[in-house]
């Protein structure tokens, strides 16, 4: 139990500390490439590069995760190798052609501790409810993110120059340093590494490839909105700071919801709150293209208390309830790939339709997205989870409207 517990705060400081560093790396490196002379396509390009390398990479570094039975090694090494990066690499160059490098190989990096250091918290899990337990350990990445940003507010010298990386290379560091005493259980859970013969025999679940469909449309629309927040501010007339602001907002209202919606998840169904951030979401890529002044883009980014949260916690949960045990690392492994090229599409498709219509336009490019995506939703997927059902209950009664997709309904 004494170790559980040393584990637990180890992951958790490891998170927080990780995605303090991932706040300055995703906010001001975009701003910081657009004050070297690069347009926005060319920055979303390269943040395309990189999220592709991570998802192609996934298949053989999970199965050397699994043969050799350890996430550690992955996560130390990605983050000592990106910390020399953005120390001596990212500083010293300037030019386009420079950075594919740079960011293909920082990328393989970075989604490698992602994806390491996500199934390490699965495989800590001794609870069994996996919902719960995720949302209550990655919740401290995104209090880590809210305290960066915050103190960027407060000192905006972290957000400009050698600084800046200095900085990004000292926390990751530091988080390294983490990651080395937690003691990894001997009993792994395969969720890395997808197979062939799982990918033949998970094609004719229709269920699951619906719900992939859903979320590579969702998450391309939230991850080309989030990814370009920075530069709306930007245009609009703000400064680094009311960037800080911006984010700030957004990563401290999901945490609170982050947990909650994990505990309601396993509570009520998954069904309902994919259908509440479905809507949430084309409304707020409207918001985003009529907005007028840098305050605007800060109220708007609480909306990612639904449209952000929801998607962290229940997907992972939605998977684990439709699939056998035995498949269960195949299913993962795709849709983890599945993330990893929404990622890589997201910021190359919005900054290229951002340098022809403009960034307040290309939210509306967005918002049709979105729209699409909760039509497949409504639609084609359905509930994951066995639905109270007594007639009596009546935030039973009231869920069950949202259990079944239009294409069940009155069957």
């Amino acid at each position: 139990m004494r170790e559980g517990k040393i584990n637990s705060v180890l992951v958790r400081a490891f998170l927080f500390l990780y995605y303090a560093g991932w706040a300055l790396v995703f906010s001001f490196i975009p701003v910081y490439l657009k004050g070297l002379g690069l347009s926005m396509g060319e920055i979303g390009s390269l943040s395309a590069l990189s999220a592709l390398i991570g998802a192609l990479i996934q298949t053989p570094i999970g199965s050397l995760s699994d043969k050799i039975k350890r996430r550690k090694p992955f996560i130390i090494f990605g983050l000592l190798i990106n910390s020399l990066i953005y120390l001596l690499l990212f500083p010293r160059i300037t030019m386009y052609k420079s950075f594919i490098f740079v960011y293909a190989f920082s990328g393989l990096c970075t989604y490698t501790i992602l994806t390491a250091s996500s199934v390490l918290i699965v495989d800590l899990s001794v609870s069994g409810e996996i919902g719960r337990d995720y949302a209550s350990s990655r919740m401290w990445g995104s209090i880590g993110f809210l305290a960066s940003i915050l103190l960027s507010g407060v000192l905006p010298v972290l957000t400009y120059g050698r600084a800046m990386f200095i900085t990004i290379s000292v926390i990751f560091l530091f988080s390294a340093l983490l990651v080395i005493p937690i003691r990894e259980p001997e009993r792994k859970i395969s969720v890395l590494a997808p197979k062939v013969r799982g990918f033949v025999s998970l094609i004719s679940n229709r269920q699951l490839l619906n719900f992939l469909i859903f979320y590579f449309l969702y998450y391309t629309t939230l991850t080309s909105a989030s990814t370009y927040v920075n530069l709306l501010v930007k245009s609009l007339g703000g400064s680094n700071r009311m960037v800080s602001f911006s984010y700030g907002v957004s990563s401290g209202i999901e945490i609170p919801f982050m947990f909650i919606i994990g505990s309601l998840s396993d509570r009520i169904g998954r069904r309902p709150l994919l259908v509440l951030a479905s809507l949430a979401l084309p409304l707020r890529m409207l918001l985003y293209s009529i907005a007028s002044n840098p305050l605007h883009i800060i109220a708007i980014q609480s909306m990612h208390s639904v449209t952000f949260a929801v998607m962290v916690v229940v997907p992972i949960a939605y998977i684990n309830d439709i699939i056998y045990p035995e498949e269960r690392g195949s299913a993962q492994g795709m849709f983890n790939m599945i993330t990893g090229f929404a990622s890589a599409f997201a910021p190359f498709f919005a900054g290229y339709i951002a340098d022809v219509v403009g960034i307040s336009r290309m939210y509306l490019f967005l918002m049709l997205l979105a729209i699409f995506s909760g039509i497949w939703l409504i639609c084609f997927i359905e509930e994951s989870m066995a639905l109270h059902k007594d007639k009596s209950d009546s935030l039973g009664v009231f869920l069950k409207l949202f259990s079944a997709p239009l294409c069940r309904r009155g069957k």
